[in-house]
């Protein structure tokens, strides 16, 4: 494969500071290479698609505002209170990066339309290059659109630059509207050119990304619309020490009413299924997270980072897991999963294991030592008796200084370790945004839901994973056992990849979850209200379109 620039002598954009699409739209070019200095060639029409690209990178993954908007705000997430006092407490409106989420959608279809403008007008390219290049600017729109309309439903459709005429101000589109766009966009990504192979560039998308989107397109829209079926998800009060398994009834997501259920999840099987085709799950658990393996097997697409990079590195590091100081201390780890999400594991599933760090620095010395945290607790007797070892083999000599505190009692995930540099606050953990087992139970979900019941390929796909995982296999269960246990697995197996919160916005379980916790052992507010199901839109917005007259119903 070959390796995305992510430094390009062209950034192509300078950074709008402003959220309203008046500003936002009316890109400038400052001390960089403007689109229309570019010139018709292959070159650089390849740079106008990268310099698309960056936008994934450069405004939702390196400021962490997309990922503290789409993993905080779940049932399983946590931290310390101070850290979850916003987005992760249901005030979405006290975080710095509210807007942020808007604003890098935008700029990226902006973005988009105006490379596709300039391509389509190129000569000096050949058809397919020029097929691909427009493949992948409608992949990116695709995926900033089906972001926009999870978090925001219904929002304005810009289809052509603003350079070629198209208003500034556009007022807000039905949510059945963006998804067919959506699709239309998707539709026309499938065809691209880019496939993934040897001459696939990392960090793009191929078409398989683009069947792999479509999937999870499709089976957002046809769960939204069910309701009804029971869903059971294991959770509650954290005064209970086990999960409880707390029977949830689907809600029709409001905007999806129109969507043909059947019709959806019969698209989104047949399209999982094709992706299924072409890529190949690691063998091991571990495997996945592998440097080396960044962008091969079952990685469908990653948010490509650099270590040491004030643009294109990130803090996924450091807030997931934390970075080191020069005196063995740690800083950052300040995000992790509750006692409720470890304890849907089984005992020996490798995804708790090995995926979660069962020892680790805190940010403190005592007596010359630096203070160690457990997770779980019952760690701690295991190093004082010798039973943990060290890569070399050799016991820890339990007499460790050991702390406990608030946001202490987490898991951390290994998978976030996985960089080259772990001193660095800007490291190159690369993010996956689009990942194998992901559409491998989007696919046993929609089978379960055609045919009353799981099948046998249903069972593989999800075994799969866990026989993987050394889990045990599913077995046994009627539809609604199933459904349950697929949107479990889902917890489990894509924890921290901003997916949770979206599952259980598109079954309608959302508030219903969230308020069976009420409060979690880490005090942070799990409770919600109506209003917490859309983000509000950007204040800036709202002042400046003349056809948006109001903002989403309670903010």
């Amino acid at each position: 494969m070959k390796k995305i620039i992510l430094k390009s002598v062209i950034l192509l954009w300078a950074a709008v500071a402003a959220c309203s699409c008046d500003n936002l739209l009316e890109e400038k070019a400052y001390d960089f290479v403007s689109p229309e200095q570019l010139g018709d060639s292959e070159s650089a029409a390849s740079q106008l698609v990268t310099g698309a690209y960056n936008t994934i990178i450069t405004n939702f993954i390196a400021p962490g505002s997309y990922l503290y908007l789409t993993n905080m705000d779940c049932d399983y997430a946590s931290g310390a209170s101070w850290a979850f006092g916003n987005v992760g407490a249901g005030n979405p409106q006290g975080f710095w990066g509210i807007d942020h989420m808007w604003q890098g959608c935008y700029t990226l279809i902006h973005r988009a339309n105006l490379a596709t403008s300039k391509i389509t007008a190129m000569n000096n390219l050949t058809p397919e290059s020029k097929e691909d290049a427009l493949g992948q600017l409608c992949f990116l729109k695709a995926w900033a659109y089906f972001n926009l309309v999870r978090n925001y439903g219904p929002v304005p459709i810009f289809r052509k630059s603003i350079s070629e005429g198209e208003d500034m101000h556009q007022a807000r589109s039905s949510v059945a509207d963006v998804y067919a766009h959506i699709i239309e966009l998707l539709d026309q990504a499938e065809n691209m050119y880019s496939k993934n192979d040897a001459g696939f560039i990392e960090g793009h998308a191929s078409s398989g990304a683009a069947k792999a989107l479509l999937a999870k397109v499709y089976a957002t829209m046809a769960s939204g619309a069910m309701s009804g079926v029971p869903i059971v998800v294991k959770g509650g009060k954290p005064s209970n020490p086990e999960p409880q398994a707390i029977t949830h009834t689907a809600q029709t997501v409001a905007g999806y009413e129109s969507f043909d259920s059947k019709k959806y999840y019969e698209l989104a099987r047949d399209k999982a299924w094709e992706v299924i085709q072409e890529y190949t799950l690691f063998d091991k658990y571990m495997d996945v997270w592998s440097i080396a393996n960044r962008n091969k097997g079952e990685h469908i697409w990653m948010a490509q980072a650099k270590s040491a990079d004030a643009d294109f590195g990130n803090t996924i590091c450091q807030d997931y897991v934390g970075i080191f100081k020069e005196d063995g201390t740690m800083e950052g780890n300040w995000y992790g999963m509750r006692d409720h999400w470890y304890l849907l594991f089984e005992e020996k599933d490798k995804r708790a294991v090995d995926g979660v760090i069962h020892r680790y620095a805190s940010g403190g010395i005592s007596n010359g030592k630096v203070i160690y945290n457990y997770y779980p607790r019952w760690y701690a007797d295991k190093v004082a008796n010798k039973e943990v070892y060290d890569s070399e083999g050799n016991a820890f000599d339990g007499t460790e200084v050991y702390q406990e505190g608030e946001g202490w009692t987490l898991a951390k995930l290994t998978k976030f370790t996985f960089v080259t540099d772990r001193k660095q606050k800007n490291s190159d953990f690369h993010f996956p945004l689009l990942r194998l087992p992901d559409i491998m139970l989007i696919y046993a979900e929609a089978v379960n839901e055609l045919n009353g019941g799981p099948d046998a390929e249903a069972y593989n796909q999800v075994n799969r994973i866990r026989t993987r995982a050394n889990a045990t296999p599913f077995s046994g269960m009627n539809q609604n056992e199933f459904r349950s246990a697929v949107l479990e697995e889902r917890a489990r197996e894509l924890a921290y990849e901003a997916d949770r919160r979206y599952d259980l916005f598109r079954w309608g379980i959302y508030l219903g979850v969230m308020n069976a916790i009420d409060m979690d052992e880490h005090n942070v507010t799990k409770r919600r209200l109506e209003r917490n199901l859309l983000y509000p839109l950007p204040i800036s917005e709202v002042n400046a379109n003349d056809k948006i007259d109001s903002n989403n119903p309670g903010w």
